[in-house]
């Protein structure tokens, strides 16, 4: 059965699963010092409903054809980057701590999966996975032959937190009775 939602739709949070990694297929964010102070480093791992792997793609006031990505866990002020001094790794970094590699690309391949990727070096290097376990994302060059780089991404419900949009709350709104 086909999802009736678009992908990528601004109003939704998606799963983003790796299509060649069956054990541990999930983007999801390491839970390693709480929301607060969460290092914002990625990993892959088991599907579940776990707030880490629920992902927005909010398109980018700087460029029409980019998004910026961010998780319900870590909330709204938290954006996927690119490390400075090593752009073959992504986190979700604070957006106060002036990134620099915000805006991403999603694109298709022609078989119903995605890859998603960043510029920041001038090449474009989209998400892979990496390390032994087969748990780490990495960005490398896009490559079509490189099963590992292909995504499906699936609508996982509607983003019904005022936070995560960009306008003030309706008067009324999440006001308890």
């Amino acid at each position: 059965m086909t999802n009736p939602q678009t992908p990528l739709s601004p109003s939704h949070f998606h799963r983003i699963t790796n299509t060649a990694n069956p054990s541990n297929p999930t983007l999801d964010i390491v839970n390693d010092h709480g929301t607060q102070s969460s290092t914002g480093l990625l990993k892959l791992t088991r599907e579940g409903y776990y707030s880490g792997q629920y992902w927005a793609f909010i398109p980018s006031a700087s460029d029409p054809n980019a998004v910026r990505l961010r998780t319900w866990w870590l909330g709204p002020n938290r954006l996927l980057d690119v490390y400075a001094d090593d752009t073959s790794k992504a986190l979700l970094r604070r957006a106060d701590d002036t990134p620099h590699a915000l805006d991403w690309k999603v694109g298709e391949w022609g078989d119903g999966t995605w890859w998603i990727g960043n510029e920041v070096s001038g090449v474009l290097k989209v998400m892979d996975v990496g390390g032994e376990d087969g748990r780490r994302v990495v960005l490398r060059e896009k490559d079509e032959g490189v099963k590992t780089q292909r995504w499906r991404i699936e609508v996982i419900r509607e983003i019904s937190e005022d936070e995560f949009y960009d306008r003030p709350a309706t008067p009324g709104e999440g006001e308890g009775c």
